[in-house]
């Protein structure tokens, strides 16, 4: 089996009627979508999707120019080797690079599995799990103002009648706006200790000052987590992450917008997290993912996949399944719980009371529904700046 084409197809998903979400600076009214197609010459083919980075055509350029040419005619089975070369080849582009070279192998690792008539998370070594419990997150419980937190909990009621034991709500509003700390004092209030709470901070905080100080405040709700705190991610914030992480008596997560296990190996060596949260179409493909989790693994530390949309959805799930099962025993995996992937996916995966039922479909287990171009042109704006008050300001596209 050779390939024969690699192609890119970018999409734009809108949110449902009515749908609003408000995260920190930088929010957005849909999910974009870049999937990548291998095709081979005995007519079987993948799917995967690489990260947008919100620069999607960087990264279709990274595929269409610097990769498809390097991968034509080659087995698709052999995938460590194949990510070598294009490693080598990208080295020097950085997340584009990675990124697109996640969409490559997730499809390489669809067609592997296609082709042996078995699910992925086989030919990574058996599951440890076949129903994964899930948090909500993705584009769902987004800042509200501190005199509309009804509205947040009434969101969130329609989760838990779902069955969902745990969500995740979107900070970013540090001293002196406290915002933070209302809204998770009214969900906490609300649904009591028998849902687990998680904060995801989107980078907001900026310093470490208001980072422990904001870390601290929140420990009588007793979170699940707290998750990238500082500006600009942790890729340039590893040291006071990890210091975060030892001083606070909060858990922290982080590695959602990490590319490659070299950024997690810098994570791990300054300290640790106690969650690292890997993404397949950010970090590198499964290839690569399946590197991390063993760092996450030697590290003792525990393995959430960060999955908020997406086709990443499908090989996170494999890869949570399949790994060793201390770094994900009592661990949730994250779902966007109203990202539309019945009209997305041929085969849409199953989610009962809170947990998703693992595929058992060959490959990833589903393929594309026809036609998503025309239904889903790619808009390139649904990423938007706005004020720090909460309510879209004039949208400026990123």
């Amino acid at each position: 089996m050779k390939i024969t084409d690699i192609e890119t197809i970018a999409l734009t998903i809108p949110h449902p009627p009515g749908h609003v979400w408000v995260k920190g600076e930088i929010s957005s009214t849909g999910w974009d979508l870049l999937v990548v197609r291998v095709r081979t010459d005995e007519g079987m083919s993948g799917i995967g999707e690489a990260y947008h980075l919100k620069n999607p055509w960087a990264v279709i350029s990274t595929i269409e120019h610097s990769l498809k040419p390097l991968l034509i005619g080659k087995d698709p089975f052999d995938t460590e080797q194949l990510w070598a070369g294009m490693f080598v080849r990208t080295i020097q582009l950085g997340s584009a690079g990675i990124a697109a070279m996640a969409g490559i192998d997730a499809a390489l690792w669809d067609i592997k599995g296609k082709a042996a008539g078995l699910p992925v998370y086989k030919l990574l070594g058996g599951a440890n799990m076949k129903e994964i419990p899930l948090y909500t997150g993705g584009h769902v419980l987004g800042y509200r103002q501190p005199g509309n937190l009804g509205d947040l909990v009434k969101e969130a009621e329609r989760y838990v009648s779902k069955g969902y034991k745990a969500l995740k709500m979107r900070g970013g509003r540090g001293h002196p706006e406290r915002g933070d700390i209302e809204s998770a004092r009214a969900l906490r209030k609300a649904f009591g200790d028998d849902l687990d709470l998680l904060v995801d901070v989107n980078s907001e905080y900026g310093d470490y000052t208001t980072a422990i100080r904001m870390a601290r405040e929140f420990e009588p709700i007793d979170l699940y987590w707290l998750e990238d705190p500082f500006r600009f991610t942790v890729a340039y914030h590893n040291e006071e992450t990890a210091r975060l992480a030892r001083e606070s008596k909060v858990p922290i997560a982080t590695g959602g917008n990490v590319y490659g296990r070299a950024s997690i190996k810098r994570i791990v060596e300054h300290g640790g997290v106690d969650y690292v949260m890997a993404n397949v179409s950010k970090a590198g493909g499964i290839t690569e993912t399946r590197k991390i989790i063993t760092l996450i693994e030697t590290w003792n530390l525990k393995y959430s996949p960060h999955c908020d949309g997406g086709l990443n959805a499908l090989a996170n799930f494999h890869l949570f399944a399949s790994a060793p099962p201390h770094v994900t025993a009592n661990v949730y995996h994250e779902f966007d719980p109203v990202y539309p992937y019945d009209q997305i996916l041929t085969h849409p995966f199953v989610v009962r009371n809170g947990k998703a039922i693992l595929p058992e479909r060959p490959g990833l287990g589903s393929d594309l529904q026809d036609g998503l171009e025309k239904r889903f042109p790619f808009q390139g704006d649904t990423w938007f700046i706005h004020d720090r008050t909460g309510a879209p300001a004039t949208r400026r596209a990123l």
